[in-house]
């Protein structure tokens, strides 16, 4: 097993897991500034992604996608490895790997995690294909695990070869197939005087572009709200019931599983707000605060979800009204570092 480790809880397990990795090869990076150099700000609203009846919002890029911006962006040597349905040859890959001290992240479904069930409340565990953990050793099939969410212990986990290949390998949306990431021992002298704005501004060119140049109104500001008018006229397709157990759905996304939807907007508020202090421009401190309004406006939107399911007097209309607040802050974030910050870095 690898000795000290390093296993600080984290609010999102990509970016949680990406931080810890580099700070075991000793190279030092906010969460926050991987997020943003990874380019990992987003929004989908798309009707054919669902859960039963009810659209899935999606409010951050592809689980995966983070670790292969940054490591390219800032010149790590990262390698990915997936296998189908071939469990034996994904334990051959990592018993390999781990035997020869190099940690692996496994991307992972949470519910099937063993150790989360003294860990976590039930509801907080979802039948989730995205989650990232870190082996750091094994004992013939036991594994150990770092796992940095937020909401364990600060310790270490084992999990068997049984269980791990349980939940490396279930199906569904997003199926991982034995998903693997580790990175070649890095350069250390390169890192000591790193210039990260251009990585910075790759990352921020990635979002400006999802958020605003995609033109179905799916995605973005646009989609955000779109989906306030899909909610405002639920009343006509589905009974309160129905409404209820949809807006329940939204909640647990949005705030109990994992980050949740404005716990990404909070961490890429902090990340433009570390970019303002490495540019010297207090610009981006304004465009910071705005998207942290975007951000208190999604958690406004989820209290309204359970108001509204308790019959508090909360209305489809206003909830909709809590998604066109958030929108309107994100279009003139996003926007604002389009139009105005980026244009003045075109060099970088």
């Amino acid at each position: 097993m690898i000795e000290n480790f390093p296993n600080q809880r984290r609010e999102h397990c990509e970016t949680g897991s990406l931080q810890n990795l580099m700070k075991y090869y000793g190279i030092e990076l906010s969460e926050d500034m991987a997020f943003g150099i990874g380019g990992g700000l987003y929004f989908l609203y798309c009707p054919f992604i669902k859960l039963g009846k009810f659209p899935f919002p999606i409010m951050r890029t592809r689980p995966g996608s983070v670790f292969r911006n940054v490591s390219k962006r800032v010149g790590l040597s990262m390698h990915e490895m997936t296998f189908g349905n071939d469990k034996a040859k994904s334990i051959e890959a990592l018993n390999k790997l781990v035997d020869n001290s190099i940690p692996v992240v496994l991307v992972v479904n949470v519910y099937h995690l063993p150790y989360l069930d003294h860990a976590l409340p039930p509801d907080d565990k979802l039948n989730f294909n995205g989650h990232n953990i870190i082996v750091i050793g094994r004992e013939d099939s036991t594994y150990h695990i770092s796992d940095c969410d937020m909401k364990l212990e600060n310790e270490y986990y084992t999990i068997e070869e049984r269980d791990l290949n349980i939940t490396r390998f279930m199906p569904g949306a997003n199926a991982p197939h034995g998903r693997l990431f580790y990175f070649d021992k890095p350069d250390l002298g390169k890192f000591e005087h790193f210039d990260y704005r251009p990585a910075c501004i790759a990352g921020l060119k990635e979002v400006c572009y999802n958020m605003t140049n995609i033109p179905i109104h799916y995605f973005g500001f646009k989609g955000i709200k779109h989906m306030g008018n899909v909610i405002r006229k639920w009343d006509k397709k589905f009974s309160f019931r129905e409404i209820s157990l949809g807006l329940l759905f939204y909640y647990r996304i949005l705030e109990m599983a994992g980050t949740g939807g404005s716990g990404y907007r909070y961490i890429y508020a902090r990340f433009l707000k570390e970019c303002a202090a490495l540019f010297h421009d207090e610009s981006l401190e304004t465009y910071s605060e705005t998207l942290v309004k975007a951000a208190d406006s999604w958690r406004a939107f989820t209290i309204d979800v359970l108001h509204y399911r308790k019959q508090t007097g909360v209305t489809l209309n206003e909830l909709t009204e809590k998604l066109y607040t958030a929108a309107d802050y994100e279009r003139n974030t996003i926007l604002g570092i389009k139009n105005n910050f980026l244009k003045k870095y075109k060099h970088l």
